[in-house]
């Protein structure tokens, strides 16, 4: 997954710092595409879109791996958020057009509340000479942010708001999850102005079945590391160095003999997935801890049911992944912190299945599902971050337990979904 860019949310956001302290001690990209971009440009086509009002871009800058925030404030008070790519190129001009696409949809097609995007451009061949996108600012402040930020609480949502935080997501996460496409993939517009399903930048597709993303996903996936790295990252570790890049180096091949049983919905349809679902990107009022609206949908697009997942501040490794002396007899972890996460996440379950009410109630299945959250992590893990893991026992427990899983994800879906898991 990508880094989380900054929040466009208040001014009071602790992400936010001024043009000079950023051009001093921020990234050398970033700087440079600071300096580059057009900020008089970018004002005067903010301007346009905005009623002809004057327009300046205010002394508050951001940065992610990929993007720069700037705040723009025009002569009503009112303010948009210019978000600038540091880097420009045809596979991100195309991530660029799925994510205005995705946030229309979702617009359309929902009550999630996402940015509105009043202007954008996908190349640099543009008057403010890099791409961009000209965003409405939601109320509130970046969960990560509120409070202090993470020089109080360390990244934490504070005990006394999480349950109202949780409940608020588990609303949002149903929301997002309600939104399904027939195939699996990013949602670009149509020429007719509708929208479709699109290729996975380094995948391929779109994808009809499950199946067929897995095999496409074993064919094309690289782990973060090579073997030499993974020698030395394993010189003091559980297992030899052998034996864990044998680990990761079949792991690929393995879930592409088993692509044909990892889901129990092999057909779709399948659900909207946000690609970076962590605190960073929901926006909160401070005072509730309620969500006012989810940021960042670079890189969404529609996945297998078995990879929905735990918003990433409820994630949990498998205790198969893990180390087993980190686990005591009754298979619940030592750890007092872990245990906590993992209590919170049965907790998480039963607010989704309150928000999903009479419907189908897909996402608490999947959540619910021992099965699914393991093939999740064991996903992202290996994709996004290069963790090492004992990937081989994920997999031989989910073979396991596949038959008896897939007869309770059957009962929680509705009949037009065939069971592929024989």
């Amino acid at each position: 997954m990508p880094a989380a860019s900054p929040s466009p949310s208040s001014s009071s956001s602790s992400s936010w710092t001024s043009v000079h302290d950023f051009l001093e001690n921020g990234d050398s990209r970033a700087t440079s595409c600071f300096r580059r971009t057009r900020w008089d440009q970018l004002c005067a086509i903010a301007s346009n879109a905005n009623k002809h009002l004057d327009c300046v871009a205010l002394d508050q800058v951001a940065s992610g791996l990929n993007n720069i925030i700037r705040l723009l404030e025009f002569s009503d008070g009112s303010r948009w958020a210019a978000r600038v790519r540091i880097k420009a190129d045809q596979h991100v001009n195309a991530e660029l057009e799925a994510e205005v696409a995705t946030m229309q949809f979702i617009r359309e097609h929902s009550d999630l509340a996402v940015p509105r995007v009043f202007a954008y451009a996908l190349d640099e061949n543009n008057p403010a000479a890099v791409a961009y996108m000209l965003i409405e600012v939601l109320p509130g402040v970046a969960a990560m942010d509120a409070l202090g930020g993470y020089e109080v609480h360390r990244g934490v949502i504070p005990m006394q708001y999480r349950q109202p935080f949780y409940r608020s997501v588990a609303k949002c996460h149903v929301q997002m999850t309600s939104l399904r496409m027939p195939q699996i993939g990013t949602i670009p517009r149509t020429p007719e102005g509708g929208y479709k399903s699109g290729p996975l930048p380094g995948i391929g597709g779109p994808f009809d079945t499950a199946a067929a993303f897995f095999e496409a996903w074993a064919d094309t996936v690289k782990f973060k590391w090579d073997r030499e790295t993974i020698g030395r990252m394993m010189q003091r570790g559980p297992v030899p160095a052998e034996q864990m890049i044998a680990i990761v180096d079949q792991f690929p091949s393995r879930v592409k003999a088993m692509a044909g049983r990892l889901s129990a919905y092999n057909d779709g349809p399948f659900p909207l997935c946000h690609d970076d679902f962590l605190h960073s990107n929901i926006m909160v009022d401070e005072d509730s801890f309620h969500v006012t609206g989810i940021i960042d949908w670079e890189g969404a697009c529609t996945v297998p049911w078995e990879l929905v997942a735990f918003p990433e501040f409820l994630q949990a490794m498998p205790a198969a992944f893990d180390i087993p002396h980190k686990y005591g007899q009754d298979g619940l972890p030592l750890d007092e912190e872990l245990r906590q996460t993992w209590r919170e996440r049965q907790e998480y379950v039963e607010m989704v299945k309150l928000a999903e009410g009479p419907g189908d109630r897909l996402l608490s299945t999947c959540l619910g599902s021992k099965r699914c959250q393991a093939l999740a992590y064991v996903y992202g893990a290996f994709t996004s971050i290069g963790k090492l893991g004992f990937y081989d026992r994920v997999l031989d427990e989910i073979e396991k337990e596949s038959k008896i899983d897939t007869l309770v994800l059957e009962r929680g879906f509705t009949p037009r979904i065939r069971v592929s898991d024989k």
